[in-house]
């Protein structure tokens, strides 16, 4: 299967090569195709350079060199389950030939060649499993309005997640306080569940703490507020959306968590300078051509 997402999209540009297949599938070495393969209840035996096998439940990520030679379901149980998506990294970011050298793609920098196991925590699995799932609908079953712009807006999700996880891998030390230790834990929450409305008193009672004290872990750490860290940390997957889809902007709004589309405007600009349709006008279309009405 091979969609290219400018055949179908309502209007010309966006193109996007994208494969997913409901099974194992191992591409072929290419300059700028990335491939997630996402495993459960099976092992994975991989064949490059070494051998090496995976067993239980994760996700492998190749580069576009990844050398290997065969990879193969080795045991699995009954109901195992391997899915592989395959995707090029111009087909994500329309401005850019390569990830750009943001936090957001911290994952792929110098990631041309191999491949890596992504530790994968049961939340993150199931991220990617309803992700994975989405993506699936949009491109075979729905094929509603601008589905290529939301299917991109899905998989761009799950590059920004990725990231994100080793950045919460990063700040894990063997020497961390209870405070350093609680605030891992709430971004985590907030990395997973952002797009749900999310209050202070609900993050205090969660996480057994009070707001002041909530607030001062996350000002001493960030110079930001708990809720404030978490509006960043939508913001940037808004901005993704914005510049790498044309996905209307009360869409984009609720995809990252926010209220309504006039608290997503003020919440923008008071953290970019810009609202989200200032933001979307000063990214050039990739094609030239005018950003589409219905988008800003």
């Amino acid at each position: 299967m091979k969609y290219i997402t400018g055949e179908k999209t309502p209007y010309t540009g966006f193109e996007m090569e994208v494969v997913f297949k409901d099974e194992l599938f191992l591409p072929e070495i290419t300059k700028d195709f990335y491939t997630m393969i996402l495993f459960t209840s099976c092992t994975l035996t991989v064949e490059s350079d070494e051998t090496e096998s995976f067993s239980d439940y994760g996700l492998l990520v190749l580069a576009p060199d990844h050398g290997i030679r065969k990879i193969s379901v080795t045991s699995k149980s009954k109901n195992y389950s391997v899915q592989t998506l395959i995707f090029s990294s111009f087909g994500l970011n329309v401005n850019n030939k390569k990830f750009p050298d943001s936090f957001e793609y911290e994952f792929f920098k110098n990631f041309d060649t191999g491949y890596r196991k992504v530790s994968i925590t049961p939340k993150l699995l199931e991220t990617f499993t309803s992700n994975f799932a989405n993506i699936e609908s949009e491109m075979n079953i729905v094929q509603g309005h601008l589905w290529p712009c939301i299917a991109r807006s899905y998989i761009s999700e799950l590059v920004i997640l990725l990231s994100r996880n080793i950045f919460l891998s990063q700040i894990h030390t063997q020497n961390e306080d209870a405070s350093e230790k609680k605030i891992k834990e709430i971004i985590e929450y907030f990395q997973y569940s952002m797009k749900d409305k999310i209050t202070l008193d609900q993050v205090s009672r969660m996480f057994a703490t009070n707001r002041t004290t909530l607030n001062s872990m996350f000002n001493k750490k960030y110079g930001l507020s708990a809720i404030a860290y978490l509006n960043k940390m939508r913001i940037e997957n808004a901005s993704i959306m914005l510049t790498n889809t044309a996905m209307p902007i009360c869409d984009i709004a609720e995809r990252t968590g926010f209220t309504d589309e006039s608290y997503f405007s003020k919440a923008y600009k008071k953290m970019t300078g810009k609202t989200p349709s200032e933001y979307r006008l000063s990214i050039p279309h990739p094609h030239g051509l005018v950003w589409p009405e219905f988008s800003l």
